[in-house]
């Protein structure tokens, strides 16, 4: 009978311990353990002029005065992305308003594990976050790029600002920039998740005074 009993209180330990190490384990990396999502992207909330705003910090301050900057113009959606195509008021195909200087600000409550940026410009652009170049795109033709900008972003508000232009002569007037951040955060577990591991470890504490007694 004790030999029983020893037996089967050890059979239960092991089989609560198991619990327990699955439990951690799902917490720790079989459960997911990121989210993503779209920090900016461009659209009627960003600002833009067509007049070169001259003074510095337009692409390095969040508290740069645009309020005399226009709401872009949306010209079409960006395939795959929630990014829409924008421009000045000037439209796709203005004569005067060939290039463009825009403006959109995001706020960060905590620093993701990762973050890229895409972008498009017809035809040319540079890109800055937080006053950092992270794209210079001069090629002379319209094309998408990408850059890792998870290194410059900062807890509070972030800027995203470019200057884009189109190279008319050679290809006609048919403008378009689109911008957008895709991040992945850390995930924390969820409060009932902590719940469940505190009772997991309490029972396991509790098998294992029952089997010394």
């Amino acid at each position: 009978m004790t030999l029983n009993f020893a037996r089967d209180t050890f059979k239960h330990s092991i089989k609560a311990t198991s619990c327990v190490t699955a439990l951690f384990l799902g917490l720790l990396g079989v459960a997911p353990s990121s989210s993503a999502s779209v920090l900016t992207a461009t659209d009627a909330s960003w600002k833009v002029t067509a007049s070169d705003p001259g003074a510095s910090g337009w692409n390095s301050s969040a508290a740069f005065d645009d309020s005399g900057w226009a709401s872009a113009t949306e010209l079409s959606p960006w395939p795959g992305y929630v990014a829409k195509v924008i421009w000045s008021a000037g439209g796709q195909f203005s004569t005067s308003e060939t290039q463009i200087w825009a403006r959109g600000i995001f706020n960060l409550s905590a620093l993701p594990v990762s973050a890229l940026l895409n972008n498009g410009f017809d035809d040319d652009g540079d890109i800055y976050v937080n006053g950092n170049l992270v794209v210079s795109d001069h090629n002379g033709f319209a094309n998408n790029s990408f850059a890792d900008i998870t290194s410059n972003l900062v807890i509070g508000d972030n800027l995203i600002a470019f200057a884009a232009i189109d190279n008319y002569l050679q290809w006609g007037y048919n403008h378009g920039a689109a911008v957008q951040v895709d991040a992945t955060f850390a995930q924390v577990p969820e409060p009932m998740s902590l719940a469940l591991l505190g009772l997991g470890l309490a029972g396991l504490a509790l098998v294992r005074r029952r089997a010394k007694s």
